[in-house]
């Protein structure tokens, strides 16, 4: 795939209306932000990151489901306009750059969870027409280019963690009429049923989570900008706290990447203002490092990981839902 270095003039990025591209670039060796546990069985260094920019989005988005399947990257629902719920779905083929549409989503959402489980796009949960979120879950098929609507989660709630686990769809936290959930619902694609499992330590909503190592990590979100990280183990069924985030923050994106649990952007002090902040969570070490900022700071988004990269589309670059991006940052 073909991207373009990074200007600083992209600190302009979240204009509509395209800028051009220098070489400049942002590099990390990860420092550590806190001091590292012993650790004899990791020898390597994080290998440097560096923030590219690639090819606008068709429209501009914030609030939306992100997730990989096939070398292709989703977009689902948010805010468009400045408006809250949309059918959107923007694909990026990885391999050529280039944007096109898919088939809508069934019905308009934002803060819609998405994840690439059994060879299908999932989306579950989100805002949508009816107040304290929806309860929805449908499935995308590649081939027929077709949402099919499967059992339904056991509440209806917005704003939570959608990750794939060990072949099953983990939704974890969210808000629910008003009120911050620690529920967590898994549901198995082979027999379209939902089960409960431990609930999150602490109830939140945009929060950030990926899966490394077969452990489900969840950290940050609201109410207020929560630091704590909380690590779920399917084997046991139990959850475990680990270090806290350096600072907190809300709508951030969360992705797995080189064997670390990624967070990146979001908001903080109030959810008045918007964070570049991306820090790197090393569970051998059990410690978080500083990675490169975002080239501008971004709410409201999500993240993808394809070949080695971590896609982040659009994205608020104010707090709230008032203003959206076009852009696409890799980092890579």
């Amino acid at each position: 795939m073909r991207v373009v270095l990074l200007a600083s003039v992209l600190l302009t990025a979240c204009a509509t209306t395209p800028s051009p591209a220098a070489s400049h670039v942002v590099r990390s060796h990860s420092p550590a932000l806190s001091s590292p546990a012993t650790d004899p069985g990791r020898t390597t260094q994080p290998r440097p990151l560096v923030w590219h920019a690639g090819a606008r989005l068709p429209r501009p988005v914030s609030e939306v489901g992100v997730a990989a399947l096939d070398g292709q990257v989703h977009v689902l629902g948010g805010y468009v306009d400045g408006h809250a719920g949309s059918t959107t779905h923007l694909v990026l083929d990885t391999r050529s750059g280039r944007w096109h549409t898919a088939a809508p989503l069934p019905t308009p959402l934002d803060h819609v969870g998405a994840v690439a489980l059994a060879g299908r796009l999932w989306a579950v949960g989100g805002y949508g027409s009816r107040s304290g979120g929806t309860d929805g879950l449908w499935s995308w098929d590649a081939g027929s280019d077709r949402w099919t609507a499967h059992a339904p989660l056991p509440s209806r709630r917005g704003a939570g963690v959608a990750v794939a686990l060990a072949g099953r769809l983990h939704y974890v936290g969210g808000r629910s009429a008003g009120r911050d959930v620690a529920e967590h619902d898994v549901y198995d694609p082979t027999t379209d049923r939902w089960t409960v499992a431990a609930p999150v330590p602490v109830a939140r909503d945009h929060a950030a989570g990926a899966v490394v190592g077969g452990l489900l990590y969840v950290v940050a979100g609201r109410p207020g900008e929560l630091r704590s990280l909380e690590v779920f183990d399917p084997s046991t069924g139990t959850w475990t706290t680990g270090p806290s985030l350096p600072h907190g923050r809300s709508s951030l994106a969360g992705a797995a990447l080189d064997g670390r649990f990624l967070v990146l952007g979001g908001e903080d002090a109030g959810e008045r203002d918007v964070t570049a902040d991306a820090q790197a969570y090393d569970p051998a070490r059990r410690t978080w490092a500083a990675l490169p900022p975002l080239p501008v700071p971004l709410q409201g988004i999500g993240a993808a990981v394809v070949d080695g990269r971590v896609y982040v589309p659009g994205g608020g670059p104010a707090a709230g839902g008032r203003r959206q991006s076009d852009a696409l940052l890799v980092l890579g």
